[in-house]
C-alpha cells in the first residue's frame, strides 16, 4: 500500500521515493474510485473505470471490505484532512462544466454547445469515456506519450472490468490522445497539426491541478495557446493554489481545521520532485472573478473572462451539503480554487454553483 500521497494531484509516493507521473496520474483515479464505492444515491462522482487506473495494491475484495469511510480516513491521515473530498469536489465540478458545456442549447438560451472538449495534462481523466456528452462531441486529451501509453492501457483493462459496456465502447472511439509535452512543444501549433481539430470550433478547455506545476510564465504561454485555438463560445475550468497556502494558511482551510497540515502538502510535492511553481492569491472580498490575480491573468493572455472563482468551501455548499455530507470546518481543505471561464465576448453566463454576480 502507498504511504503518501501528493494531495492537489493525489499522487502516488511509495515510500516517499519520487513516483513516476502515470504514478501521479493513479493517485487522482485513487480518490475518484474512493468516491465511487459510496451508494449511488450519496456519491458526487462515479467513476467505474477509477480502479482499474488506481493501481490498488490492496485486493480488491479487501478494499470494498474496508469502505469509503475507512479509504477516506486513511488517505486524510496520510496528507491532511479533507484531502479526497477537495479531489471530489473539483472532479465534479470539472464534471459539471463540462456536460453542461455541451449540451444542446435550450430554447432561447444564449450559449453555443461546444462540439470538441480538450484536456490539458489528462493524465487518467476519464471524462471522455464516463460524462453523458453528446456523440458527436470529439475529445482530445493532451499529456506526455509515456503517460499516454499507460493510459491507453488501463482503459482497455477497465472496460473489459466494466463488461465493455456500450457507452464505453461507443466513447473510447471519440478520443484523439495527442502526446505533448507543454515544457518542450507549442500547443496550438501542435493541436492546428492534427486534422480532425477545428481551432474555430466552440471547445471547452480542462486544466486541472495542473498549473501549480508549471511557472507562472509558461501558464500564461498555456493561455494564450488556448485562445488561439479555441473558437467563439469556448469555455475553460481550471484550479490553482490558493497563494495563502503560503503566506496565511489558516485562510485557506476552515475554522479549527489543522492549517499546519497544509505545509505537509507542499513538502510531499517537493519530495515527489513535483514541486508547486505557481500560486494566486484569491479576488478581493466580494469582488468579481474578473477582478481576482487569476481572472486578470486570464483576461491579459487569451482573452478569457473569468465568469466564476470559487473556493472548496462554496463547493462543499453546493454538493455536499444537500445530500447530507456538509463537510466540517474543521476537515474543509481550500487550498485549491476552480475558475470557470468564457471565451472573448462569447456569453453564455455561469454554469452549475451559484456564485451570483461575478462577471464584468
Amino acid at each position: 500500500e502507498d504511504v503518501g500521497v501528493c494531495p492537489l494531484c493525489s499522487g502516488c509516493v511509495t515510500h516517499m521515493a519520487a513516483p513516476t507521473t502515470s504514478g501521479t496520474a493513479r493517485g487522482v483515479a485513487k480518490a475518484r474510485d474512493i468516491e465511487s464505492m459510496l451508494p449511488p444515491e450519496l456519491r458526487l462522482v462515479d467513476d467505474p473505470y477509477a480502479a482499474a487506473m488506481a493501481g490498488w495494491r490492496t485486493p480488491r475484495w479487501l478494499l470494498r471490505c474496508s469502505g469509503h469511510g475507512l479509504r477516506q480516513a486513511i488517505s486524510d491521515a496520510l496528507t491532511c484532512p479533507g484531502y479526497v473530498q477537495l479531489m471530489v469536489a473539483r472532479t465534479r465540478l470539472f464534471d459539471d462544466e463540462v456536460v453542461r458545456a455541451c449540451a444542446p442549447t435550450a430554447p432561447g438560451e444564449a450559449r453555443t454547445p461546444c462540439t470538441q472538449l480538450l484536456i490539458l495534462g489528462a493524465g487518467f481523466c476519464t471524462r471522455g469515456s464516463r460524462l453523458p456528452i453528446p456523440p458527436h462531441v470529439r475529445v482530445y486529451e493532451v499529456d506526455q506519450p509515456s503517460v499516454q501509453a499507460a493510459k491507453r492501457r488501463l482503459m482497455a483493462e477497465a472496460q473489459r472490468a466494466a463488461r465493455k459496456s456500450e457507452r464505453a465502447a461507443s466513447a473510447s472511439g471519440r478520443i484523439v490522445y495527442l502526446p505533448l509535452d507543454l515544457s518542450e512543444a507549442a500547443l496550438d501549433a501542435a493541436l492546428r497539426a492534427h486534422p480532425g481539430y477545428d481551432p474555430a470550433a466552440p471547445t471547452v478547455v480542462t486544466v486541472e491541478g495542473l498549473t501549480q506545476y508549471m511557472p507562472a510564465e509558461a501558464v500564461a504561454a498555456t493561455l494564450e495557446a488556448l485562445g488561439r485555438a479555441t473558437g467563439p463560445g469556448s469555455r475553460l475550468v481550471a484550479s490553482y493554489v490558493d497563494a495563502r497556502v503560503h503566506t496565511d494558511p489558516a485562510a485557506a482551510c476552515g475554522e479549527g481545521y489543522p492549517a499546519h497540515a497544509l505545509a505537509r502538502v507542499a513538502a510531499f510535492a517537493e519530495r515527489a520532485n513535483e514541486p508547486w511553481l505557481s500560486s494566486w492569491p484569491p479576488p478581493p472580498p466580494g469582488g468579481r472573478a474578473a477582478m481576482g490575480p487569476f481572472g486578470r491573468l486570464l483576461a491579459a493572455h487569451g482573452r478569457w473572462r473569468a465568469e466564476r472563482d470559487e473556493s472548496a468551501g462554496e463547493a462543499n455548499e453546493a454538493f455536499f451539503a444537500p445530500i447530507g455530507r456538509r463537510i466540517p470546518p474543521s476537515s474543509l481543505c481550500m487550498m485549491e480554487r476552480f475558475v470557470v471561464a468564457a471565451k472573448g465576448d462569447s456569453g453564455g453566463g455561469g454554469f452549475g454553483l451559484d456564485g451570483g454576480d461575478t462577471t464584468e
